[in-house]
C-alpha cells in the first residue's frame, strides 16, 4: 500500500477561517518514500470546494465537468506513483477556488467565469479572500512540491518532473484531435524522447498542444525548468481516461514509456 501524507500538516493556527473539519487538505503526498527519480504532481486533482466556500454558488453537477478539474488525470497519476514507485503531489480542491497552475499575478488565478459559466463565489473577492486563498492552498502545495525536490536532491540525483493532467476533446467549438500532449519550455530532455516514443506507438501527441509549455505550465517551469530539471506536462484527451478501463490502459502505456525514458536519462 502506498504512503499517503496530507497537507494540513502544513498549515497555521489560522486554518479555522478557511476549512473545517471535513474538508480534504490542500494536498496530499502519495508515495513519498518513492525510489524512483521523478516527482510527479497533479495540479487539477480534485473538483471540492472548501465547505465555508459553499460550492461557489454553483450546482453540483458544475463541479462534474472539466472546468472544475482535470477527469481522470488524479487516478492515472496515482497509477504511476505506484507502477514507477515515485512521489506524487496532489491538489486537495478544484481549480475554481484557484488555479495552482497560473502565478500570482495572473488574471486568472481566481476565474470570474469558465467556458461561458459565471463563478459568482469569485466575483468581487476581497483583498483579504483571495490572500486566505493564496495562504491555505496555493503557497502550501507548491511548498510542498519545492519541498518534494529539494529531498530528491539531497539524495544526490536531481529527480525529473512531470505534471498530470487532462484536457477537453473539443474547446470553443474547435476539436482537439490529439490523444495525449507533451507540454515543454526550452528544455527538451524529457520531452523529446517522450514524444517520439508515444508517436512510434502509433498515438496522435501534440507537441506543445493542446497548450503551450511556454504560456500555461507554471508548476513545470517553477519547480522543474528555473531548478535545471528536466521537466514537463502531459495532457491526456479525458476522453482516453473518463472509464476505468481508459485510465488502467493509458497508466500501462505512460508507465512502461515515462519509466524507459528516466532510466535513459541516467545512462
Amino acid at each position: 500500500m502506498l504512503c499517503v501524507w496530507s497537507g494540513k500538516t502544513m498549515i497555521d493556527d489560522n486554518m479555522h477561517e478557511f476549512f473545517v473539519d471535513d474538508d480534504p487538505p490542500p494536498f496530499t503526498i502519495t508515495n513519498k518514500a518513492g525510489k524512483a527519480n521523478l516527482l510527479l504532481v497533479c495540479d487539477h486533482a480534485s473538483p471540492k470546494i472548501p465547505i465555508t466556500l459553499g460550492n461557489l454558488g454553483l450546482e453540483n453537477n458544475i463541479l462534474k465537468l472539466h472546468i472544475a478539474y482535470d477527469i481522470g488525470a488524479l487516478a492515472v497519476a496515482k497509477n504511476l506513483s505506484s507502477k514507477i514507485n515515485c512521489p506524487l503531489v496532489s491538489s486537495g480542491f478544484s481549480r475554481l477556488v484557484i488555479d495552482l497552475n497560473r502565478p500570482l499575478d495572473h488574471p486568472d488565478l481566481i476565474i470570474k467565469a469558465s467556458d461561458q459559466i459565471n463563478i459568482p463565489g469569485n466575483i468581487n473577492l476581497t483583498k483579504k479572500e483571495q490572500s486566505k486563498r493564496i495562504n491555505f492552498l496555493f503557497k502550501p502545495y507548491h511548498a510542498a512540491i519545492n519541498q518534494m525536490c529539494y529531498e530528491k536532491i539531497a539524495q544526490g540525483d536531481p529527480p525529473s518532473l512531470i505534471s498530470i493532467h487532462s484536457f477537453s476533446p473539443s474547446f470553443g467549438g474547435k476539436p482537439r484531435p490529439w490523444d495525449i500532449g507533451v507540454l515543454w519550455k526550452n528544455d527538451s530532455r524529457l520531452s523529446s524522447p517522450l514524444i517520439r516514443k508515444l508517436r512510434n506507438l502509433g498515438f496522435n501527441v501534440g507537441d506543445n498542444k493542446p497548450y503551450s509549455g511556454h504560456d500555461l505550465a507554471y508548476t513545470v517551469n517553477t519547480h522543474g525548468t528555473r531548478n535545471g530539471l528536466a521537466s514537463c506536462a502531459l495532457e491526456i484527451n479525458q476522453e482516453k481516461i473518463c472509464t476505468s478501463k481508459g485510465i488502467n490502459a493509458w497508466s500501462e502505456v505512460l508507465g512502461a514509456v515515462i519509466s524507459d525514458v528516466i532510466f535513459m536519462k541516467k545512462k
